[in-house]
């Protein structure tokens, strides 16, 4: 009995030290579990924060951005202010060149010698006719017809875009695929200039006839509330869209050869946005210059069979069509007067047509 007590004991020591170690490891085991928790959570929080603060980093970027955005896009009021005030401000010279596609041409022709060294005749310059204009009516009469056109660009500045905002049809933005972009944009701008053209074209008949009266001295056009009475009586309400289908077709012509020789080369020569930039502006002054003539018929046809002697024989035959309107001038070599306004050449086919009944006043 005594040797097996004393051999438990002896187990019994022998495992202690085994016990002992058994629950140092199992201390231990909860330390590293309560501090690999602990750095977890020190982890998830550290990223939390990080996050948080990647965020305020982030808003504050765009904030700043669109700050910027601000800073380098006018204010559109400004902007609409700064243009009618412009167009203000250079009316004198677009009083003249409406009086020009007129075919009114007060002062002589005089014989000059071209950049080639031909002798040519020059038609006075637009300064000149300003001066002329100045000294006939005085500085005040530079502004005929001011009050219309402004309102003319103002109505079409402001409600062009009304008809596509009632019916929701949004711009495509430039990571839309090239084609659909054009297929999408294209329309939609032809319906604002078409819709802008619609709105502010009456105020442009007005206008016109006002600075026509310059010919024959008239005052039947002077006022806004007159002129809507007198083309009321004359033709009725349609009166106030003579000349409009010329302007459109000129306006929506512009509008498609721009935009499509502007894909062509943006996807053929992969331009930079810098370069299409540049390539839509040239792009454009060629479409005007090609479909200038139509403007030119549009004064015209706003102003033919109106009461004024600009629109009436011997300075322009009235005519019925703009389709006719056009005919005659090309037939006359006069489709383009007024497109140049500083150094104007007087056409050879106008020089020969010395004897012609509808001579436009060419006092040479």
């Amino acid at each position: 009995m005594p040797s097996v007590m004393q051999s438990r004991r002896e187990l019994m020591l022998e495992a202690a030290p085994v016990q002992r170690l058994e629950g140092g490891v199992a201390a231990l085991d909860e330390i590293g579990n309560e501090a690999g928790q602990e750095l977890e959570l020190e982890q998830d929080q550290l990223a939390e924060r990080n996050g948080q603060e990647l965020e305020t980093l982030e808003q504050q970027l765009e904030t700043e951005t669109d700050w910027d955005n601000d800073l380098d896009k006018p204010n559109e009021f400004l902007r609409f202010f700064l243009r009618m005030g412009f167009g203000a401000v250079m009316h004198p010279y677009e009083y003249a060149k409406v009086l020009m596609q007129l075919g009114y041409e007060p002062l002589p022709a005089v014989a000059s010698t071209s950049w080639l060294g031909r002798s040519t005749l020059f038609l006075p310059s637009v300064h000149q006719y300003i001066r002329y204009i100045r000294h006939t009516d005085g500085f005040a009469g530079l502004y005929r017809g001011l009050g219309p056109r402004i309102l003319s660009s103002a109505s079409s500045a402001l409600l062009s875009e009304s008809l596509v905002h009632l019916v929701g049809w949004r711009q495509l933005e430039k990571p839309a695929h090239p084609l659909r972009e054009y297929v999408s944009n294209t329309p939609r701008d032809g319906i604002i200039i078409a819709t802008g053209l619609a709105i502010s074209h009456p105020f442009y008949v007005i206008s016109v006839r006002q600075m026509a009266q310059f010919v024959g001295r008239e005052v039947v056009y002077s006022t806004i509330r007159g002129s809507v009475r007198e083309i009321l009586a004359q033709d009725g309400p349609l009166g106030f869209y003579a000349g409009f289908l010329p302007r459109l077709i000129s306006d929506l012509g512009v509008l498609f050869c721009t935009s499509t020789l502007s894909a062509i080369c943006n996807r053929v020569f992969m331009l930079k946005s810098d370069q299409r930039e540049y390539n839509s502006a040239l792009l454009q002054f060629g479409a005007i210059m090609l479909l200038y003539p139509l403007q030119v018929v549009g004064a015209c046809m706003a102003c033919s069979g109106s009461g004024v002697a600009a629109g009436a024989p011997p300075f322009m035959p009235i005519y019925c069509q703009w389709i006719d309107c056009l005919t005659d001038l090309i037939a006359r070599g006069d489709h383009y007067r007024g497109a140049f306004i500083f150094r104007r050449t007087l056409p050879k086919m106008q020089a020969q047509r010395i004897y012609d009944p509808y001579g436009v006043s060419r006092m040479i």
